[in-house]
């Protein structure tokens, strides 16, 4: 008879071979949450499959809609709809009253997604004078006008403005692309496209402030976890992981190595011959052990074409 491993439960010997998950769990005394009644509406009974997804039946029609609407992967199954063919491992994923309210209260994509994206960070230089020596009303006014500027490139080249910190942006590549090259070519063509745009915003600062803005872009690719996240009335989507730090350290030390742009020595593979250098070096990032290997990238050898921004330029599609 095939078992089934609830982590850090118990183990079931499965004696019916049509009794679904939900179903195992409740005969064996575990209080598995199931707020429709087990009829595939609530997704409350959802389970990650940790050891033999083979031995897990297909999704049918009802599992299989639901799974979408809610951005489940492949490993996330709804226990009320699932049978088994053999042993299996899981866990459950709502266990208490918390958990639950998380579970109905969830945005259509309520589960985490590991991707291969490329990060962008950007941040003015010693902004904080011109705050600190303006009027509030300038502050905002000028912040208003540097975000759109800066903003659409990054719209323009499949990019998704994640958030904006005091002065500085954080941005999503990769969302819409098939290949990690393709993203690191929209990333870099965004940062270029910034700088240019920033000449524009300069000619005005120069006339009304008697100032100029002088800004640096760090670029990095890596696996990051992507979701919605936060408060259940506040919720965001947005990426998490170690590719993120990086790609903010990458943007600090453009201030050590006096250049504008600068990407990581994994962009600089990606990108190749589709990319023009200036300086390079091994940088100390902050947190970070061992020394990086940073490019400065000064052009494109390739033309990027302009795509349409993300629906709503702020709802990506993970």
């Amino acid at each position: 008879m095939p078992t089934v491993e609830f982590e850090r439960e118990k183990t079931v010997e499965v004696t019916d071979p049509d009794l679904t998950l939900l179903e195992i769990a409740r005969e064996a005394g575990i209080p598995h949450a199931s707020a429709c009644g087990g009829n595939g509406r609530c997704s409350t009974c959802r389970v990650v499959i940790l050891e033999h997804p083979e031995n897990c039946e297909p999704r049918n029609a009802v599992e299989a809609r639901l799974a979408r609407a809610k951005g489940f992967e492949d490993n996330i199954r709804l226990a009320c709809q699932t049978c088994i063919t053999g042993p299996v491992k899981l866990r459950r994923l709502v266990i208490d009253e918390e958990d639950l309210q998380i579970a109905q209260d969830g945005t259509p994509q309520t589960t985490g997604k590991d991707r291969q994206l490329v990060l962008l960070f950007s941040d003015i230089r010693n902004f904080t004078p011109f705050a600190e020596s303006h009027l509030p009303y300038d502050v905002i006014h000028i912040l208003g006008r540097y975000f759109r500027k800066v903003g659409e490139p990054v719209l323009r080249h499949s990019g998704y403005i994640d958030k904006y910190m005091g002065d500085g942006i954080m941005a999503i590549f990769g969302l819409e692309r098939a290949t990690a090259a393709e993203a690191c070519l929209d990333a870099v063509a965004a940062a270029l496209g910034m700088l240019e745009s920033l000449k524009d915003l300069n000619a005005y600062l120069s006339k009304q402030f008697d100032t100029e803005f002088r800004i640096g872009i760090g670029v990095h690719v890596g696996s990051v976890i992507i979701g919605e996240m936060g408060h259940p009335q506040k919720m965001q989507f947005t990426a998490i992981g170690d590719a993120v730090n990086i790609a903010s350290r990458i943007e600090s030390a453009t201030k050590e190595l006096h250049v504008s742009l600068l990407v990581s020595e994994q962009v600089q593979a990606l990108l190749g011959d589709a990319a023009q250098y200036g300086v390079s070096g091994r940088v100390n990032l902050k947190g970070k052990s061992g020394e990086h290997l940073l490019y400065e990238v000064t052009g494109l050898n390739v033309e990027v074409p302009e795509t349409e921004p993300l629906p709503g330029a702020r709802t990506p599609v993970p």
